[in-house]
């Protein structure tokens, strides 16, 4: 089964909860320790890639970078690995 790989690549998290190099994994269910901000700007991408949807504006078709809704926040890219 794919899963999706979500990293903070970038900024920082105005709340203290992340740093760049945190990990979250998406499969079956959702991670632990992702903050409701982070959360919720994701998870309609992570959906899309879990249910083997693909960006059609990215360069590599399975892989984008979000903005946490903080504007100072940090950066997630979300990716799916086989």
């Amino acid at each position: 089964m794919a899963k999706v790989i979500v990293k903070v690549v970038e900024g920082e998290c105005q709340g203290g909860f992340h740093k760049i190099g945190d990990e979250f994994e998406f499969a079956r269910t959702a991670p632990g320790g992702l903050c409701l901000g982070a959360l919720g700007t994701i998870l309609p991408y992570v959906r899309v890639l879990l249910c083997g949807g693909e960006f059609f504006w990215a360069p590599q078709k399975t892989k984008t970078r979000l903005h946490c809704p903080d504007p100072k926040g940090i950066v997630l890219e979300v990716e799916k690995v086989e």
